[in-house]
């Protein structure tokens, strides 16, 4: 419905810092063999603390929060982030009777593999 209804909202990939293509296409070759296709990419409209990002299946777009578009944060933090809104693509939604779930067990046992994940968590409690 939400496709039907009109366009995702949200700014251009390449912010005055970051470009979120750039960021995916590295990503994408580092961690899953340059295999998946690339989504719309876009920054969110406003500079978001709690939510850093996310994927709309209904509009196939990661939308990444504005704050990551600042060169003075670590490259780690918005990698990570757009390594967890990537593994959306790659384990959709479960839909098991009427219950909906996210992140499946195979989606966390994938996301545990990124490297420095720790350190990662630890930089994204600091924004």
């Amino acid at each position: 419905m939400r496709q039907i209804r009109g366009r995702k909202s949200l700014a251009p990939p390449d912010g005055p810092a970051r470009n979120l293509e750039e960021i995916f296409d590295r990503v994408n070759r580092e961690h899953f063999d340059g295999l998946l296709a690339p989504p719309l990419l876009g920054w969110s409209r406003g500079r978001s603390r709690s939510m850093l990002g996310h994927f709309d299946p209904s509009h196939n777009a990661i939308v990444i929060s504005r704050i990551f578009d600042d060169a003075s944060l670590p490259l780690l933090a918005i990698e990570y982030v757009m390594f967890h809104e990537m593994l959306h693509l790659r384990y959709p939604v479960d839909h098991a009777g009427v219950r909906r779930r996210v992140h499946t067990r195979e989606f966390r046992a994938a996301e545990r593999g990124f490297p420095r994940l720790a350190e990662a968590k630890e930089l994204l409690k600091k924004i």
